[in-house]
């Protein structure tokens, strides 16, 4: 019987500038048997609430539910290609040739976006139309897990969740509420200016022509736990 698999360290793309804790204190392990059974539950609605739940076992250092929502899909691809192995296969049509091909991609040589280096939080961010400074902090995992964090008012939700004042939310969501909306694309705009995690868009060779071209490999439930078409893909004719 093979042993469980030891704490590694890993190296985050939020460069832990949020979490006000060292580093190299942050380890994760590969899933394990146990976590299967908790990984076949997730589903788009509970994403982030049930993988946080499974963190809380698979890493040490850091409460799950701080972590960024950058941070956390770069775990789920660590965690796939560590547990799993890294290779999946990808649908797409050639730019060149047009065609329908099948390609492999391997997570574990995808680049990954990091937070610069000096980036600060909370972070000043200016408003253009009403003028207001706001400080501004990234968004996280215990923010799209909370209550108010779907609906019609979600996007309002998370959004003055990650303003840093002594204000409560009820004040908060108001304020984005009479915003002019340019502002309230500033803000959205500041998430996805600092994004970071693993960079999906990847370069490949058409088997068919030869020319290279890239794809952007849309983030699914399969790189979490892979069932059907992509479980028969992982395993082979292994079985």
């Amino acid at each position: 019987m093979s042993e469980i698999e030891p704490f590694l360290p890993i190296t985050l793309p939020s460069r832990c500038v949020q979490y006000g804790v060292n580093s190299e204190s942050i380890k994760i392990r590969a899933y394990t048997g146990l976590d299967e059974i908790f990984l076949a539950e997730v589903n788009p609605t509970n994403l982030y609430h049930k993988y946080a739940m499974i963190l809380k076992g698979a890493m040490v250092g850091i409460d799950p539910n701080l972590l960024t929502v950058g941070d956390i899909q770069y775990i789920m691809v660590w965690e796939y290609a560590k547990s799993y192995g890294g290779i999946i296969s990808e649908k797409t049509v050639c730019g060149e040739c047009l065609e329908d091909i099948d390609i492999s991609v391997d997570l574990r040589e995808l680049d990954v976006v990091y937070i610069p280096e000096g980036f600060t939080v909370p972070h000043l961010v200016h408003l253009p139309d009403s003028g207001v400074d706001v400080n501004l902090r990234l968004l996280t995992v215990g923010d799209e897990i909370s209550d108010g964090s779907s609906g019609s008012m979600g996007l309002v939700y998370k959004c003055a969740r990650t303003i840093v004042d002594d204000k409560n939310m009820t004040d908060r969501i108001n304020f984005l509420g009479k915003l002019k909306a340019i502002d309230l694309a500033t803000i959205r705009g500041f998430h996805e200016k600092y994004y970071h995690g693993p960079n999906m868009s990847t370069k490949f060779v058409c088997p068919k022509c030869g020319k290279d071209g890239v794809v952007n490999v849309p983030f699914r439930l399969d790189f979490i736990f892979p069932r059907g078409e992509a479980l028969a893909r992982l395993i082979g004719k292994g079985i």
